[in-house]
């Protein structure tokens, strides 16, 4: 018989792992547009409706996917917190960089970027973290499926 550690491991490997292939497609789409905005291929008004229609609608479903998970262990939960705060921050930059896109404010457009970059480093601070607590149970999760 599992233990409480391990059933509530196993059910957050569960749950997170169709979380994390949506964040893949998020990231893949902002890595598309940022590619498209620094090479000036595209209109400024492509890229914001890019933001508008799949960028800041996608961060906000996964900081709802990753907040409606909750984890049982303190362990987890503390950990899982901090990927909660990071894509709550990451849907709330998001909608700031379109906003500076679409201002043509290019002071708060870097500044949201800048935030962006941060947050990265969050999210890596969680992967790690959380890679050591479900190891101990013998699991994974596939953070770039």
């Amino acid at each position: 018989m599992l233990g409480a550690e391990r059933r509530d491991a196993s059910a957050y490997v569960d749950a997170m792992q169709p979380v994390l292939g949506q964040n893949m497609e998020l990231t893949r789409e902002f890595v598309d547009v940022a590619t498209l905005v620094k090479r000036g291929d595209s209109k400024p008004a492509d890229i914001a409706a890019r933001f508008e229609q799949t960028l800041v609608p996608g961060a906000a479903r996964l900081r709802d996917a990753v907040d409606a998970i909750e984890p049982e262990t303190p362990e987890l939960a503390a950990t899982h917190e901090l990927l909660v705060r990071t894509w709550t921050a990451r849907a709330e930059v998001y909608e700031q960089i379109h906003d500076g896109w679409t201002a043509l404010d290019p002071d708060a457009f870097d500044a949201a970027v800048a935030r962006d970059m941060q947050l990265k480093d969050d999210e890596r601070q969680y992967f790690e973290q959380v890679a050591q607590l479900l190891a101990a149970q013998g699991l994974a999760l596939d953070a770039y499926p």
